[in-house]
């Protein structure tokens, strides 16, 4: 009687795993590089000036949560649904938590970005303000999914850094 051979595949199997795993490690490197770490833009500066002056931003962002809240309403009280197309609004409110009452001496920059790229940034400018808050109307949504207003606001020598989340709808 002949005696048949059986073939044993994990030779195959380990060679095609480390395969993959040097493909994916590519890949990874690949994504990385279409988004370097100097393209965040959460303090709405460059990351050298960021890196720079890091203690006296963590400090100032401090000293501006002592003493201010920050309300963003978008569309109206909609909880951060945007639409897409030119009807979309946000108002900021900045309120002084020692005197209960609204502060409009701020100079706020409004970024509105998506988190994964830099591709659909727009930097609002030209808030106006009334009651007790700023608004930016008539902001341009081009894309349904996620978005975010990166905002610094400041006040006299206290400057204040926040983020707020809104995605859209599909209509």
């Amino acid at each position: 009687m002949q005696k048949r051979k059986s073939k044993n595949y994990w030779p195959h199997a380990i060679l095609i795993s480390l395969g993959l795993i040097v493909l994916a490690c590519v890949y990874t490197i690949v994504e990385a590089l279409k988004n370097p770490v100097e393209m965040d833009t959460f303090y709405l500066q460059n990351y050298q000036e960021v890196d720079k002056n890091y203690d006296k931003i963590k400090a100032s962002q401090e000293n501006f949560e002592k003493k201010y809240d920050i309300f963003v309403e978008v569309n109206n009280g909609q909880d951060s649904i945007l639409h897409v197309g030119e009807n979309n609004n946000i108002k900021i409110v900045v309120n002084n938590k020692d005197r209960s009452e609204c502060d409009l001496n701020a100079d706020i920059q409004l970024l509105l970005t998506r988190p994964e790229t830099n591709q659909y940034n727009q930097n609002l400018t030209n808030p106006y303000a009334e009651k007790c808050g700023w608004f930016f109307p008539s902001i341009t949504i081009e894309k349904i999914g996620r978005w975010q207003f990166q905002t610094k606001i400041t006040i006299g020598e206290d400057v204040g850094f926040f983020t707020h989340e809104a995605n859209t709808t599909r209509e």
